[in-house]
């Protein structure tokens, strides 16, 4: 601890480069079914042939090829912990860190097979790893939480046995297990495990232990069954402040104590017990060949006290690249430097940096965390899905903020939200306009990131999470990728073409990888900028088109042959001086001294 806080607070901790990568981002359970003998459906939202856990492993080494051929060069899997909870296959209700959910793996095609078989095709894996909560069940041998098993729920009007809902027949308990039960935790009260290890019809009386009532019982309380007492919690484990609900969502103590939801139950993660567990098990993933991890809703866990995590997996793994999820709905700089309505400590700046002050980003050096750039993301909305770079520029203006923004992780949108006007759907707009968008984010600084099947807009205008009481997975932007997987005709899709090439030129040049940008000037219509990697020996001027064509004069340039990646064509600049046309919703990039037509 004091090796780390002295690192922290004398110049941060380098975080490793990534930069060279493009990231690939898949719902493993969604992706590819490989195995059909461990598919599995949850208990909400079930959908007949379409089960929840469908996609695993074995699918996902089958398809590693796919992602080659698109160019890029790691894959980010959801969390691969086994998890717990009514709609879990997403992987962020976890139950026991330590263990690989089987529903993921088969024979010869578990997690550690396919991170060597991403490391046989030259690709890395990113793990994604949540902190901050673990499921509505507990930690499985270590703690246990209050209710009674699910197979003894019974809704009001009706009585046990009625359920027909697929494999759910008769009640709502495991139908996987053989006496119906969700919860094989060994740290259970003895009453508890007697009834997991019995009775799969739920038929025999149970006295709840709370309340002195028997159950089943048509309508009995369902919070005994599916809901949290969180006064009720161990405190060695958990947080007991409740749970999360309005303003809460600005308030930095809200956000880091208060539970978010039912299934999502706020770890202490300051206690050392919390920390020994959490960071024992991702240095296991770590030594099977994990090479980055993405940690999930960061700004619920207080910075001083998250990269304690993060900086005791880079001293097991030196060299590791670690980025956060800190979600906001805006550019996100904080009360402390702009006009925003929450303090700067919760905010995704902050957590790159080693700054005791909000108001003051450069009085810390980097912190060896970096973060996904929602700032850019949430101008999406307003210009690139309208054929328009406007605001774009002021965004990267406030790259000082950073620890390092060229270690951001950019991207058009993810599992969780879309640039719409909600946040909510997948983009379903122009496909020139998407298009122009990935041209930024391929060219400008940050690690552009996509989400699975944007390169043939799957799912086009659905939400991106189930919206509605009654919308079941299939609708979502979650949706079953096999499909289209198994689609001779989908590489010949213009965008998985044009984010092909993309990849292609980003990775010839090593500027377009690491150098920061300079000279940036956005007109909405196009944007111009150099990316400058000269101690490398690279170097590049790039401009970019939105809805119409432009033409870009640039100065101030190194003099030298320059060429453009895109079409070939070569210029001689001898007075700082290029000038050159843009069609709509193309790019130019000129290298000097390049390697010619990508």
């Amino acid at each position: 601890e004091q090796r780390f806080e002295y690192r922290i607070g004398e110049q941060g901790v380098a975080s490793g480069d990534f930069r060279a990568e493009s990231i690939y981002f898949l719902l493993t359970a969604r992706f590819y079914d490989g195995d059909p003998s461990n598919n599995y459906h949850n208990r909400d939202r079930y959908k007949a042939g379409d089960p929840h856990w469908r996609g695993d492993f074995k699918g996902l080494i089958a398809k590693i090829d796919y992602i080659k051929d698109l160019g890029f060069t790691a894959i980010w899997v959801t969390p691969p912990v086994e998890n717990r909870s009514g709609l879990d296959y997403h992987g962020y209700h976890a139950y026991d860190f330590y263990r690989v959910d089987p529903r993921l793996e088969s024979p010869g095609a578990g997690y550690r097979e396919f991170i060597q078989a991403a490391h046989a095709k030259g690709l890395k894996v990113i793990q994604d790893v949540v902190l901050n909560h673990s499921s509505q069940y507990g930690l499985r041998g270590k703690t246990w939480i209050d209710r009674l098993p699910v197979k003894y729920y019974v809704p009001a009007g009706s009585s046990q046995g009625l359920i027909n809902n697929g494999p759910y027949q008769g009640n709502l308990g495991d139908y996987a297990s053989a006496n119906r039960c969700d919860d094989d935790n060994p740290v259970a009260p003895d009453w508890y495990k007697a009834r997991c290890q019995s009775d799969p019809a739920g038929t025999q009386p149970l006295v709840d232990p709370k309340t002195g009532a028997t159950v089943p019982s048509a309508g009995y309380n369902p919070n005994r069954f599916f809901g949290i007492d969180a006064q009720t919690l161990d405190p060695a484990w958990y947080h007991l402040d409740g749970f999360m609900s309005g303003g809460d969502w600005e308030s930095p103590l809200a956000l880091q104590r208060k539970h978010m939801a039912g299934d999502c139950i706020d770890l202490a993660t300051g206690n050392q017990n919390v920390k020994d567990y959490l960071n024992g098990a991702i240095r296991q993933y770590l030594d099977m060949g994990v090479d980055a991890i993405r940690i999930d809703t960061l700004k619920h866990i207080e910075r001083d006290e998250l990269l304690t995590y993060v900086h005791d997996w880079q001293a097991h793994k030196p060299g590791l690249f670690v980025f956060g999820e800190n979600l906001v709905k805006g550019t996100g700089w904080g009360s402390e430097l702009a006009n925003d309505n929450a303090s700067a400590v919760i905010r995704p700046w902050w957590y790159t940096r080693t700054t005791p002050n909000p108001a003051d980003p450069r009085a810390g050096g980097d912190s060896g965390l970096s973060v996904l750039d929602f700032s850019l993301f949430s101008t999406f909305r307003d210009n690139v899905t309208r054929g328009s770079f406007g605001g774009v520029g002021g965004i990267f203006a406030m790259d000082w903020v950073y620890g390092d923004a060229t270690k951001l992780i950019t991207f058009f949108q993810n599992h969780d939200v879309g640039p719409d006007n909600d946040f909510k759907y997948r983009y379903g707009g122009e496909e020139g306009n998407a298009a122009m968008t990935y041209n930024l984010l391929w060219t400008a600084r940050g690690i552009p990131t996509l989400y699975y099947g944007e390169e043939v807009m799957f799912q086009a205008g659905k939400p991106q999470d189930i919206d509605g009481a009654t919308m079941t997975v299939d609708q979502t932007g979650r949706a079953y990728y096999g499909e289209v997987l198994d689609n001779p005709a989908t590489p010949s899709h213009p965008l998985y073409q044009h984010i092909k090439r993309l990849n292609q030129i980003r990775k010839a040049v090593p500027a377009l990888q690491k150098a920061p940008m300079s000279q940036v000037n956005e007109w909405s219509s196009g944007i111009s900028f150099v990316r400058d990697l000269s101690a490398q020996g690279s170097y590049a001027a790039v401009g970019l088109a939105a809805s119409s064509a432009q033409q870009i004069n640039l100065s101030g340039l190194k003099n030298g042959t320059y060429t453009d990646a895109v079409t070939g064509a070569s210029q001689n600049v001898s007075n700082g001086s290029l000038s050159f046309a843009v069609p709509a919703y193309s790019a130019r990039v000129w290298v000097l001294n390049g390697p010619g037509k990508v």
